[in-house]
């Protein structure tokens, strides 16, 4: 799999704390302004550096993109699966995973007006690192299931694949009508109950 390899070795703490201001930086550019009106210098002024100092860290815009895409899906199932393995109701944990990933998501793109251009400015590499971390999310999602609803049984697995597809696939078709951010949050605490109640039943 392809990486996003930066030209210098940033490592460090320090190095770790300047990508995330590049990466702030670089999301309220594109949101603002969108992918292809976005410079490398618009996004230095913004991250409080100079362009010299951004290419230490990154070669282009795009990579710069690749990468900060990558981080907000990361953060975003950091923030789902501790509210699905938090204390609560199966429900109330069903939808905090719903909320912080597919609720949050959709707020952040419903805040601009450029999100069509930016979603397909990914590339190729930037989908399979995206898709390896959905991966890290769906064995979180499985975890929580086979805990909720133990057994061995083919019955009992059968049953745990369809609520894990159910909570996948279900938020994707909750935005075929482009809904405001309420109201698919609304659509996703419904989901998160009739889950639960089949779970709990």
């Amino acid at each position: 799999m392809a990486t996003h390899q930066r030209p210098a070795d940033r490592s460090d703490e320090r190095g770790g704390a300047q990508r995330r201001t590049i990466h702030a930086a670089a999301i309220a550019q594109f949101s603002a302004h969108g992918f292809a009106a976005t410079s490398m210098a618009e996004i230095a002024n913004a991250a409080g550096m100079s362009r010299p100092a951004l290419y230490q860290y990154f070669r282009n815009k795009r990579d710069i993109f690749a990468s900060a895409f990558v981080a907000i899906f990361e953060d975003h199932v950091d923030c789902a699966l501790q509210a699905l393995h938090s204390d609560g109701t199966t429900e109330q944990r069903l939808e905090g995973l719903l909320q912080r990933f597919e609720g949050d998501l959709w707020e952040l793109m419903a805040a601009s007006e450029h999100s069509e251009e930016i979603m397909s400015a990914r590339t190729a590499d930037t989908t399979e690192e995206i898709q390896r971390v959905i991966a890290r999310l769906r064995s979180g999602v499985a975890t929580f299931l086979a805990e909720a609803h133990p057994g061995r049984s083919q019955a009992a697995k059968d049953r745990r694949a369809v609520w894990a597809e159910i909570l996948e696939f279900s938020p994707k078709g909750f935005k075929y009508d482009t809904p405001s951010v309420a109201d698919f949050r609304r659509r996703l605490t419904a989901l998160a109950r009739g889950v639960a109640a089949d779970i709990d039943a």
